[in-house]
């Protein structure tokens, strides 16, 4: 498998973890970043079904110009969605149950939330680029219908 060299920049908690956990700084963050996506898509498989299409599209939605930050992972659908509908009233918009999404978001681990996390924001980054422009939204709803 061929390989790409990056040097990302992290912060000092995560520089003290990784050789903490792996033989060196470098092992585990090439480890984490192999790993996630697999991870990913794992977790959005065992979550497929879960919600409505309305509920995915109020996610989607609320994650319009949200910046995800990393010491926020898993932390910010909740906080999202429940604003979302007490005070834009998206559940409405989109005719969903509101507090059966709550009830559902609750219900998820911190990993599960970061995935949701990531791919409800995601879409929005989508279609900044070039080459998939115009992406139909079934399409990106599909994952998790």
């Amino acid at each position: 498998m061929a390989r790409k060299s990056t040097s990302p920049r992290i912060s000092e908690t995560s520089a003290k973890f990784y050789p903490s956990v792996f033989p060196s700084r470098n092992a585990g963050l090439e480890y984490t970043a192999d790993a996630f996506p697999a991870l990913y898509r794992h977790t959005l498989h065992d979550l497929k079904g879960s919600f409505t299409r309305g509920e995915l599209m109020l996610m989607i939605d609320v994650f319009n110009s949200t910046a995800l930050t990393p010491i926020m992972a898993g932390q910010q659908l909740d906080i999202q969605v429940a604003d979302g509908i007490a005070l834009d009233h998206l559940d409405e918009k989109w005719k969903i149950d509101g507090a059966a999404l709550n009830a559902k978001i609750a219900g998820l681990s911190i990993f599960q939330s970061a995935c949701l996390e990531i791919w409800a924001n995601g879409f929005w980054y989508r279609q900044e680029q070039s080459d998939i422009v115009g992406e139909d939204f079934e399409t990106w709803l599909a994952q998790l219908l």
